[in-house]
Parts: C-alpha cells; sequence; structure tokens
C-alpha cells in the first residue's frame, strides 16, 4: 500500500494516479484543501440566502437555464440531475479507470473553486479509500459539460442509487454498497449535483493511465528496438550522438542515448564496414521515430497534469477579487483531447515500425542469414512454420490501429438544444489512446519473442544492458524448436517484459 496522499487541487501527478488507482492508496485533503472547499462553500451559501442567481442551482440547466428553481426544490434537483445524466450505456469501465476518475474529481473539488460541500466530498473519498468501485458505462459522454454521464454513475451511490462492488465481489446495489463504509450519506444539495459531475474525469481518468503506460512503453520499445538491431547487425552511427545533436528534437536525443546504453559492449552493433554502411529504416531511424513518441507522450504528460489541477466546473466561485461566474468553459475537454489523440498516432507509429523490425526478422531474405521465420535448425521447414503467424498477429493489430486512426477530438456533435453547440468527444480520444498503448505493447512483445529467438539461432551472447530483457523472456519462455501454441508465448512475453526494470 503507497502511504496517504493529500489532495490540495494543485499537485496531483500522473504517478500519484496511477498508484493510487492501482495500489489502493488511501487519499485525503490537506489542510490548505479543507479550508479552501470550506471557505468556497460557506461563500456558496452566502449567495444563495442573498438570493444571488446562480445556474444550476436556482436554475435550471443546460437549456433550462432560464426555468427558476426555488430554494426548496434544490435537494430535489440536484439528485434528479444524477438521476438523470446516469444515462450512460455499454460495458462497464475498469476498475483503475474508476478509481482515477473519482481521485482527480476529488482533487478538482479541493481547489475550492466549486461550491461542493465537504460532506459530500468526504463521501467520494470514503468510497475510493473504502475500495467501493461504482459501476461506470463506458459509452455517453460527449466531453462537455462535463463528462456528465459517467460521473453521474460515479456518485449515484452517494444518493443511494447505480451499483459498485467491494474488492473482489460482485456488483450490488449503491446503497448497499456504500452502506458498507459506515457512514451516512451526503446530503447532496447546495450545488454538490453538479460540482460531483461537471468535469472532464473521465477523459482525464482514462488518460493519464495511457499517458502513464506509454511513458514505461516507449523506453521498452526502445530496450527491444536495441535487441532488433543487435541480432540484425545494426549499424551505430545513426544513434551516434552527433547524429541526434544535429536535430535537437528532445525526444530523438534521449532515445538515441538510450539506444548507445543498451548496444554498449555489442559484438553486433558495430560502426560502419565496407560490408555494412546503412541500415533499413526501420532500424536506422528508431530515434527519429520513438523520439517523437517520446516527445508527443511527455507534451500529453504535461498538458493532463495542468488538465487534473485545474477547475473543471462551472459555475466556478471564489476567484482574485471575489470573482464568480456561470459563464465558465472550463468544463471543456478540447484541449485533453487534442493531446491523448497525438498521443494514440504518435504511439501507433512506434507500433508501426516494431512490426516492421518483426518483418525484417522472418524474412530470410532482409534478415542477414538468419532462417526463414526463425525456425529452429533441428526442425524441418514446412513441417514447421517457426513464428510465421507471431508477424501475422502484428501485422492484424497494425491495422485494427490504423482503422481507429481517425481523431476523435474534431468530431463534435451538438447537444442540448444547440446550447452545447462544441463539443471535443475527448472521452473517446481518451479510450482510442488507451487502446493505442494496450494495442502496441502487445506488437513490442512479439518483436521482443523473435528477437529472443534470433539470439539463439545466432549464439549471440546480448549486451549487458540487455540481458536483463533477454534473460526475463527465457525466464517464462524457452527457446522454440518444434512449434507450439504461439498466443500463449506472446502472452507470456508480454508479461515478462512487464517486470523488467528500464532506465529513464
Amino acid at each position: 500500500m503507497t502511504a496517504q496522499l493529500l489532495l490540495d487541487g494543485t499537485s496531483l501527478t500522473l504517478d500519484a494516479v496511477a498508484a493510487v488507482a492501482r495500489e489502493d492508496g488511501r487519499v485525503d485533503l490537506s489542510e490548505a484543501g479543507r479550508r479552501q472547499v470550506a471557505e468556497c462553500h460557506a461563500l456558496l451559501q452566502r449567495m444563495i440566502a442573498d438570493g444571488t442567481p446562480i445556474y444550476g442551482v436556482t436554475t435550471g440547466f443546460g437549456a433550462l437555464d432560464g426555468r427558476p428553481v426555488p430554494k426548496e426544490s434544490n435537494r430535489a434537483q440536484q439528485h434528479n440531475l444524477l438521476r438523470s445524466h446516469a444515462a450512460g450505456t455499454g460495458a462497464p469501465m475498469a476498475d483503475d479507470e474508476v478509481r482515477a476518475m473519482m481521485l482527480i474529481r476529488a482533487n478538482v473539488l479541493a481547489t475550492g473553486l466549486t461550491g461542493v460541500s465537504m460532506a459530500s466530498l468526504e463521501a467520494l473519498l470514503a468510497m475510493l479509500n473504502g475500495g467501493v468501485v461504482p459501476h461506470v458505462p463506458r459509452r455517453g459522454s460527449v466531453g462537455a459539460c462535463g463528462d456528465l454521464a459517467p460521473l453521474a454513475h460515479m456518485v449515484l451511490p452517494l444518493i443511494g442509487g447505480g451499483r459498485a462492488r467491494l474488492p473482489g465481489g460482485d456488483w450490488l446495489p449503491g446503497a448497499e454498497a456504500f452502506a458498507s463504509l459506515g457512514i451516512a450519506p451526503p446530503a447532496v444539495d447546495g450545488r454538490d449535483g453538479i460540482a460531483l459531475i461537471n468535469g472532464t474525469e473521465q477523459t482525464t481518468g482514462i488518460g493519464v493511465l495511457a499517458a502513464y503506460d506509454a511513458r514505461r512503453l516507449v523506453r521498452l520499445a526502445e530496450a527491444v528496438s536495441a535487441m532488433s538491431l543487435e541480432v540484425l547487425g545494426g549499424v551505430s552511427d545513426a544513434f551516434d550522438e552527433r547524429v541526434a545533436l544535429a536535430k535537437p528534437h528532445p525526444g530523438q536525443i534521449a532515445t538515441s542515448e538510450a539506444l548507445r546504453h543498451y548496444t554498449a559492449g555489442s559484438t553486433a552493433v558495430l560502426p560502419p564496414r565496407p560490408s555494412r554502411l546503412r541500415d533499413g529504416l526501420s532500424l536506422r531511424c528508431i530515434p527519429q521515430v520513438l523520439g517523437a513518441t517520446r516527445d508527443a507522450v511527455e507534451h500529453a504528460a504535461c498538458t493532463l497534469e495542468i488538465e487534473i489541477n485545474a477547475a473543471n466546473d462551472n459555475p466556478i466561485f471564489g476567484l482574485a477579487d471575489g470573482f464568480v461566474t456561470s459563464n465558465s468553459g472550463n468544463f471543456h475537454g478540447q484541449r485533453a483531447g487534442e493531446v491523448l489523440d497525438m498521443l494514440a498516432n504518435s504511439v501507433s507509429s512506434l507500433a508501426v515500425i516494431s512490426e516492421r523490425r518483426a518483418a525484417r526478422l522472418v524474412d530470410e531474405k532482409n534478415s542477414g542469414g538468419l532462417p526463414a521465420f526463425l525456425i529452429h535448425p533441428q526442425a524441418r521447414q514446412g513441417e514447421n512454420s517457426g513464428f510465421m503467424i507471431a508477424q501475422y498477429t502484428a501485422a492484424s493489430l497494425v491495422a485494427e490501429l490504423r482503422m481507429r486512426s481517425v481523431p476523435a477530438s474534431i468530431q463534435s456533435v451538438p447537444t442540448c438544444a444547440n446550447t452545447e453547440d462544441h463539443v471535443p468527444m475527448a472521452p473517446l480520444a481518451a479510450e482510442r489512446a488507451a487502446f493505442a498503448v494496450d494495442t502496441a505493447a502487445t506488437i513490442v512483445a512479439i518483436e521482443a519473442l523473435l528477437a529472443a529467438q534470433a539470439y539463439d539461432l545466432r549464439g549471440l551472447v546480448p549486451a549487458p544492458a540487455l540481458r536483463p530483457l533477454y534473460d526475463a523472456i527465457r525466464a517464462r519462455v524457452p527457446a522454440m524448436v518444434e512449434d507450439r501454441e504461439m498466443g500463449e508465448d506472446i502472452a507470456a512475453t508480454r508479461a515478462a517484459l512487464a517486470g523488467v526494470t528500464l532506465p529513464h
């Protein structure tokens, strides 16, 4: 279990989100967060008492904002908002994605700019700390005026609705799951209902985990590409520091440095020689392609860290000089959607170049003397197919990535009687990014599986920095002599690589 995380609305990181989402870390409000929430809620209560018009509190929602709502109807209004907006459909989100949503929304509320009550925020944190995972259908948000449908499903247990489950359990009625916490449910009045759902947290919950995983994927792809460089006898000057500095993108410089680290001491990755002056582009351009992915992932990560420490809401209360607005567009997910589309595109390129190296490894015309399809010399070709279909699988996955290559963040379809006439579809961009990262990880695992076989066929000892990857694979997947079930080897290789420590 990780140490307790204290939320203040300004300092949440991708690493912290991943730790809480996946390792069940405990969360509380910092003293600053508590003060900010209390002060803003007191301001909201004074405004309500003074009869100040407030969107979504004294008025209806969306295109119904011209309809007044009397004070005595406030709680019913907030509860009805959650029920009516819980219109999601499809399979439920994964537990870590839902936990990431809950954490990020709690951090947004901790900014003290949303007017939420302490009781509702503490109830949300109690669910998170108690392992209560609400049932949140994956589909239904357009990413503007918040990820309304998924967030409504996320907080329905606070008002006795929806479904949720406890760790390792089946789905229960939301009221029953919440009751397991041993605390009274909050009133969810004032503007608690709208404060709980009017943000980008489905987008950022999925997107942050995708960016977190993509950071490691890039480093893994660099290591695996170095394995391919070694077994294919690559030329080392493609990642010479002087070449990188001649086109000084930060990612290219970093990837070139990584390749030099992994191939140090190699007996096969050598300077140019008369028989080998240059390589195919899937080897020669590793720094340019993976370096671009490095930069895209870091851009997405930086943008998402701003997003998860921002007041994604409307109205916003208690800004500098006491400014209050019901006309904020901070709930709009365009920025997050755009960088997640970019991340998906760049990770797809990482996958494409990995598949090209896998294809080179199984092609006897391009592998520098390796047997066709990496069939072991003790096995008869024809009777055995070797790694032929592993490359087919990689090709199929690349094709699926290309099918999903259309950016989501340009797909606006107006909603709410045209009052919300531009929406970013950011949750779809996040879903696409997560799919790209997961799919690319399998393609890289296929390349690694083939490279490990090539080491054995050449009788080549891996360079010192590559030995841990080779050993991790061989600990789970022995060299293949006679054909066997390839899908199991691919899955085992991916699991082996997940446990390898990689340098930053």
